[in-house]
């Protein structure tokens, strides 16, 4: 239960508000939703794991508090795996559910111990905070499932179900996961061969994408289709990565899924290097791209129809063998076989962390810096100051006050100033929603055919905006917990209440007093000349001297370096817009700051692209750039970096202007001018 952002003219194009670019309104972003596609599978999953089983309690004895309780605690248990199924292959959902669902039950176990003693409750509370504070760190599927046992340790320390022992509560919430959990087995089985191939649909709209990126070729909304080629790569990769299991590095369909991923990042450059050119290529050459998806997505489409080869620029001589590439994969020719330099999956690794692994991390990252700590002390402090508030006010069910409080302040979650205000608003709008229907509608199917609508609207919700998702959640929660308590109107003023006091907890004690949220401005500036360093380090990838021209296996393994430094780059630069979108929810002057930074971003995709293009057209005519104009432009970049750094203005430096490399030359001058304005 998950109560649960001299100049040429080209440069001055640059420092204009782009296409894409965030809103400059903070407001505006605070109730910005996401474009997104409708889980319709994941809806109807939810609305019958959640409704039936109170409603079957509802209809064999509503009258016995026991039954009603054991039915409730089902849905909320299978409410719980319903949030943590984010979809995926089926192994991964599994494991997230049964881990998000072993901290819920151990949370509840630990609350209902604390039930009806105060100074139990405050301590009980505390250091579920702690723990979940802290297990951010490690990976976000624990940080989900941490989530969780913050949660139920407030719900088991606030309710009482009227079941006895105190061990049948977690026990009938896990349960109730369990109850969900199979109803996915069955969806998995009737769904067919799309449903058991999630990898596929991944990779395949890699291929998609960069169809949509030929087909954006010349027009203004070319930047934004490259960028959905990096999150459609990085989204396949994490799939895969988390697919991975002993078993799979040996699986010839996994290894095979893997192989044509990795063949999608020679088109990637290619398509980049033809959007460079200018010249929009024929309609076949993207149609070629979407054929190539369909044979990936569904194994009985028919073969892919490839365009006539064309080696008219470097770039589209690139994407012709690139294309070929993957037409002889999908037709079972072994990737060594090929002349295109790809990763195979015995090459590339796809390195799944292990626990030890990310333990590791966790410690380091917590040893490190104080910042983490000062994350986690917020958290602890506000749920302190919840948990005073509800022992001390004469509040009817004060646990909502905590609820609130947790969800908001868990400080891995994104904008906590965003989050107070969308969890308010939402909840206000949700608890409105949730006590009407309790108060107004029968008790029994009605209230059910409610509940179900509700539950099966949270999927949807929860990946465009999260107040919009609160505004659905939270009637779930208050139908279910109101449930015995129908036609109590005081019912919609307590929860408005509670949840108000909770977001103001947020705001007056975790957000305004501490010096962490004044430096986020300045500490996203040392974020973009980290990127600026990554950049120049893909340039010197991209850029270096073969080590061996006349060798075929190091030409494979130069390109197969310059790809994986690409792919990471990208990836960072699409991090970082993420980081500064989350930060334009915040009020001014931090909204302001982060604005400020959206053009520089811009001019490093564009830099990027240029270094990609420069590289496909290099490799493809056999040019070799000049060192010291290499030199050059990483002593640019480098400079550009110290300047972000130390606020500054960059050094003026001399930048090839022609030649191989002048046309990266002319966006690392756009890139530093911006900063310079």
């Amino acid at each position: 239960m998950a109560f649960a952002l001299g100049v040429s003219a080209h440069s001055v194009n640059v420092m204009s508000t782009p296409p894409g670019a965030p809103n400059s309104s903070w407001v505006r972003e605070l109730v910005r939703t996401k474009r997104a596609p409708i889980p319709w599978d994941l809806a109807v999953l939810t609305a019958i794991a959640v409704a039936v089983p109170v409603g079957l309690s509802l209809a064999l004895m509503a009258d016995d508090p026991a039954i009603l309780g054991t039915g409730i605690l089902v849905s909320m248990g299978a409410l719980v795996a319903s949030l943590s199924d984010r979809g995926g292959p089926a192994v991964d959902r599994v494991r997230r559910i049964g881990v998000t669902t072993l901290f819920a039950a151990v949370g509840l176990s630990v609350g209902c111990l604390a039930l009806g003693n105060d100074i139990a409750t405050v301590l009980v509370v505390v250091a579920a905070a702690l723990v979940s504070g802290l297990a951010g760190v490690v990976s976000a599927n624990a940080s989900q499932a941490a989530l969780q046992f913050l949660v139920y340790a407030v719900v088991g320390s606030g309710i009482d179900f009227g079941l006895r022992p105190l061990w049948l509560a977690p026990l009938i919430l896990v349960v109730g996961a369990a109850w969900r959990l199979a109803l996915t087995g069955i969806a998995i089985a009737v769904g067919g061969g799309r449903t058991r191939a999630p990898e596929r649909q991944a990779v395949a709209k890699v291929y998609y994408a960069m169809a949509a990126q030929l087909d954006a070729s010349g027009t203004v909304t070319v930047d934004q289709a490259r960028r959905d080629v990096t999150t459609a790569m990085n989204e396949a990769y994490d799939l895969l990565v988390a697919a991975r299991t002993t078993l799979a590095g040996r699986d010839p369909r996994w290894r095979s899924i893997v192989t044509l991923l990795n063949a999608a990042t020679p088109i990637v450059e290619a398509v980049t290097a033809v959007s460079a050119e200018g010249e929009r290529v024929p309609a076949q050459v993207p149609n070629a791209l979407r054929s190539l998806a369909r044979s990936i997505e569904d194994k009985h489409a028919p073969p892919p129809v490839l365009p006539p080869a064309d080696r008219s620029t470097p770039g589209r001589a690139a994407l012709s063998s690139s294309l070929r590439l993957v037409g002889a994969l999908l037709s079972g020719e072994d990737p060594t076989t090929t002349t295109v330099p790809i990763q195979r999956p015995d090459a590339v690794g796809l390195p799944r962390r292990t626990v030890s692994d990310r333990l590791r991390a966790a410690y380091d990252h917590l040893s490190s810096g104080g910042e983490t700590w000062f994350a986690v002390l917020r958290l602890v402090v506000c749920v302190a100051v919840a948990e005073a508030v509800s022992v001390l006010l004469p509040l009817e069910r004060p646990y909502w006050i905590m609820l609130t409080v947790a969800v908001v302040m868990k400080p891995d979650f994104g904008s906590v100033f965003a989050r107070a205000v969308q969890r308010g608003l939402g909840t206000v709008v949700g608890v409105l929603i949730g006590a009407a229907i309790v108060v107004v509608l029968p008790l029994g199917w009605p209230q059910i055919v409610a509940l179900a609508i509700l539950a099966g609207a949270m999927p949807i919700a929860i990946r465009r905006n999260y107040g919009l998702f609160s505004i659905f959640i939270t009637p779930v929660i208050v139908i279910l917990l109101e449930l015995a308590h129908s036609g109590d109107v005081g019912l919609i003023i307590s929860r408005v209440t509670d949840t108000l006091i909770g977001s103001a907890i947020v705001l007056v004690i975790g957000y305004l007093p501490w010096p962490s949220t004044w430096r986020s401005a300045r500490q996203l500036g040392g974020n973009v000349a980290d990127v600026v360093g990554d950049v120049s380090g893909y340039l010197t990838v991209a850029l270096a001297p073969p080590s061996s021209p006349d060798d075929a296996e190091n030409t494979r393994t130069d390109a197969r370096d310059r790809s994986s430094a690409r792919r990471a780059t990208y990836r960072r630069l699409s991090d970082l817009r993420t980081l500064v979108q989350q930060t334009l929810a915040e009020p001014p002057p931090i909204s302001t700051s982060a604005a400020a930074w959206w053009p520089q971003i811009v001019a490093l995709e564009r830099v990027t692209d240029a270094i990609t293009s420069t590289a496909i057209g290099a490799a493809q005519s056999r040019q070799h750039a000049d060192p010291g104009d290499v030199e050059r432009l990483e002593s640019a970049l480098d400079d550009l970096a110290d300047a972000i750094r130390t606020r500054r203005s960059p050094r003026p430096v001399e930048l090839p202007d022609e030649g191989l490399l002048g046309s990266i030359g002319d966006e690392v001058a756009a890139a530093r001018a911006v900063l310079a304005s």
